[in-house]
């Protein structure tokens, strides 16, 4: 490797920490700290693929993901919020530089290693902060804590993400899986801190990497795994504090009988308006104007109606056509993971289901925590049928 390579991997991993806990750190009238690494990661890559005189072609899934953004982008011709679109499209743009800057670094099984540690590293940091503001009594919401700047359910499925990496970052050998598995309980406990009942139910099913890569693990991986997951269950029952635990005993019957703390009036209102524009949608990021005439505005001033179903979000938004680019986007991702060898397929599969789970109350098309695991999925992809043994 190159050293423009190096330096510009390194800072690539210096991006991908930061990630999970980007909103604790904004620098006032540039951002967040995440934004910073971010431009100047995409500059050291745009440098390396210079001196290399190479860029690494796009997989089909890269192609999809940068079909949406295009999309996306086009539907401010016809969006309810031109201002909003703008905003969304230029996100999605830099979500794509993103990936395409980890396709283009991420070449070796040791690189996505280091990538994906990076970001275990960055949910501890994150779960951390989390800790500090229950320690302090900073309550997000009422006996509800996240890392400061994020949202309790925002920060969980972040999180939760986390623990099945963690957890094949563990299967190795070595005095290493022992700190990988110390952060599977750090970030454990930071869900059960959020009270978020969505990401309780994705770290639950964080752990389907255990029996999914059983016959490739040893027996300490085994039996370790399984100790964690009991240690989650009983934080869930008695060791995580009154009001947690109170709040995660309801997600049964909020499921089956509630409103998901009111998301499914706005799916509803989502519904009708996509009726309006079925084809081509009501333009990306427009979904809160959309509804307003519907459902109105939140009681909470500077507040909007989200779709809270990242789906229903990219329907409604980019209508049937940037559905099917995006299911299709996912569905590659999907053949990617399975065609991938045992240990890595039990994680991309397991990645995949936590996601879906999450984004399932959340509205996470944007969010630069799927898409660099989804630019990392790609990066194991493309080493499928190839002997590597770093």
């Amino acid at each position: 490797m190159k050293a423009a390579d190096r330096v510009a991997f390194a800072l690539l991993a210096l991006l991908v920490f930061s990630i999970p806990w980007e909103k604790s750190l904004v620098a006032p009238g540039i951002g967040t700290v995440s934004r910073v690494l971010g431009s100047i990661a995409l500059v050291g890559g745009v440098v390396a693929a210079t001196l290399r005189r190479q860029v690494r072609l796009p997989n089909f899934a890269l192609t999809l993901a940068g079909v949406f953004v295009l999309w996306s982008a086009a539907t401010w011709f016809w969006s309810y919020y031109p201002e909003a679109t703008v905003a969304r499209s230029l996100t999605l743009l830099q979500l794509f530089l993103m990936a395409w800057l980890v396709w283009d670094l991420c070449r070796s099984a040791w690189q996505q290693r280091v990538l994906v540690g990076a970001f275990v590293l960055g949910a501890a940091v994150a779960s951390l902060g989390t800790f500090a503001r229950y320690a302090m009594s900073q309550q997000t919401y009422y006996k509800r804590y996240a890392a400061a700047g994020f949202d309790p359910n925002d920060l969980g499925l972040t999180v939760a993400l986390a623990i099945p990496l963690a957890l094949w970052l563990a299967l190795r050998p070595g005095r290493m899986a022992w700190l990988w598995r110390v952060l599977v309980v750090v970030c454990c406990g930071a869900v059960l801190l959020t009270a978020s009942r969505t990401a309780m139910v994705c770290a639950m099913a964080a752990f389907a990497v255990v029996p999914l890569a059983w016959r490739e693990s040893t027996p300490q991986a085994r039996w370790s795994g399984v100790g964690l997951l009991l240690l989650l269950i009983a934080g869930a029952v008695g060791l995580a504090p009154k009001e947690s635990r109170q709040r995660l005993a309801t997600i049964r019957t909020e499921v089956t009988t509630g409103t998901l703390h009111n998301r499914t009036t706005i799916w509803k209102a989502g519904v009708q308006a996509w009726k309006l524009r079925r084809l081509t949608g009501v333009g990306a990021g427009a979904y809160p104007k959309a509804v307003e005439p519907l459902i109105g505005v939140p009681g909470v001033a500077g507040h909007e109606y989200v779709a809270h179903n990242t789906f229903l979000s990219v329907l409604v938004e980019t209508g049937v056509i940037g559905f099917v680019l995006f299911s299709a986007f996912v569905g590659v991702l999907l053949v990617f993971a399975l065609i991938q060898r045992a240990p890595e397929r039990a994680l991309w599969l397991t990645v995949m289901l936590v996601w879906a789970i999450g984004v399932s109350t959340l509205t996470w098309e944007h969010r630069k925590a799927a898409w660099v695991l989804f630019a990392l999925l790609m990066t194991g992809w493309s080493r499928a049928f190839r002997a590597e043994t770093a």
